[in-house]
């Protein structure tokens, strides 16, 4: 049986997801995995840079369901 290989996706600590989703997007980017909670952490996205680059963004909100 083959190992999975284990990726480290860089995530960025941001004001709101929504609000930088939109600026990714406007800058060429694009939000390839929409908000989702992380219930009593957080919002997180997954985005992609004009470079195919995957990287994170995360809001911080205990409230998250």
């Amino acid at each position: 049986m083959k190992a999975e290989r284990a990726e480290t996706v860089n995530t960025i600590d941001v004001s709101s997801v929504d609000e930088f989703s939109e600026k990714i997007s406007k800058a060429g980017g694009k939000v390839v995995r929409p908000k989702m909670a992380v219930p009593g952490v957080g919002w997180l996205a997954y985005c992609q840079d004009t470079e195919g680059t995957l990287f994170g963004i995360m809001q911080d909100d205990p409230n998250a369901r």
